[in-house]
């Protein structure tokens, strides 16, 4: 066996395996996104923050997900326990696909390297 035919069982058989992580950790509740915080102004007069320019309301979170981030869903004042762990699991998920796609495509550069020999 040539060690290119071991580097291509190798990447076939890491492969397999993130494809094992990928079902498992979809199996999960998961959240491909982030929380993003804010800080406002409220708009009442009376306040402090209408005459102190430094000082705001919040922190009030807000979850942004994917595909473009531009949407996001109010949280409230503080991060719910499971929304933590859901972008965890969902950041994990999203690494382990994105490197899975990346070894698919070197191995199907590689097998197409053999063929032609």
């Amino acid at each position: 066996m040539s060690p290119i035919d071991n580097i291509l069982e190798q990447l076939i058989e890491e492969s397999r395996e993130l494809e094992k992580k990928i079902a498992t950790l979809s199996r999960k509740p998961y959240i491909i996104g982030f929380i993003s915080k804010k800080y406002i102004k409220c708009g009442k007069k009376n306040c402090k923050c209408q005459t102190n320019k430094n000082y705001y309301h919040g922190p009030y979170y807000y979850l942004r997900k994917e595909p473009d981030y531009k949407y996001r869903t109010y949280l409230g004042k503080t991060i719910p326990e499971n929304i933590e762990e859901e972008i965890k699991t969902g950041i994990l998920l999203k690494e382990a696909m994105e490197r899975k796609r990346k070894i698919d495509q070197t191995i199907k550069k590689i097998s197409n390297l053999l063929v032609k020999k």
